[in-house]
């Protein structure tokens, strides 16, 4: 059940999340050609914590949880294999008031120390895919080979110098984070230190 009414900033950041998962979406023509055989059809997203972790109060204010998790999120596919947000299934009673979608995603929250760790690895959380067939064919191939080009979208708007620069000092912070990670753990783990 949702704890709070929907914050006014809701509706334009989830806008212009469905316009970034366009973008990526768009880039790669293969994956549009995959989506459009299913046009007019519904998937959702929805969340699970296997940790227990719960976001922070202030997560709560801007998209309001229910039982400590973001709410599931619907899309609609569009003729061209674009996604369109339906901004109606944002509570489970408006969800219950929609057609059910063809296909739902279970994303598995870890905490956000995890998250953040695993994604500078190169990993991705879980996702459980339940639905129709061919369309779970088409989200796991999604899945698996869809990749956001920051660094192509950022040299449009920068250039390819200053680019480059952040991908340098990028690649140096993940590299710095991991060596330290790898080190905290194993001072914890009762490893000599060096």
């Amino acid at each position: 059940m949702t704890s709070q009414p929907l914050h006014p900033l809701t509706p334009w950041a989830l806008e212009r999340l469905t316009l970034l998962i366009n973008h990526v979406l768009a880039s790669e023509t293969v994956a549009m050609d995959k989506l459009r055989p299913h046009a007019g059809r519904s998937l959702s997203v929805q969340w699970t914590s296997a940790s227990g972790f719960r976001p922070p109060e202030w997560v709560d204010r801007l998209l309001p949880l229910q039982n400590g998790l973001p709410p599931a999120l619907m899309w609609t596919i569009t003729p061209a294999g674009l996604l369109e947000w339906t901004p109606e299934a944002l509570t489970p009673q408006d969800m219950a008031l929609t057609t059910p979608p063809a296909l739902r995603l279970t994303v598995t929250l870890p905490p956000p120390w995890q998250l953040a760790w695993e994604a500078l690895r190169g990993n991705r959380p879980e996702v459980q895919i339940e639905g129709d067939a061919q369309m779970a064919e088409t989200a796991a191939w999604l899945l698996k080979n869809l990749r956001w080009d920051l660094e192509d979208d950022l040299a449009r708007w920068l250039g390819a110098a200053p680019t480059e620069l952040l991908r340098r000092t990028a690649e140096s912070a993940r590299d710095a984070l991991q060596r330290g990670w790898g080190t905290l753990r194993a001072r914890s783990h009762g490893a000599p230190h060096r």
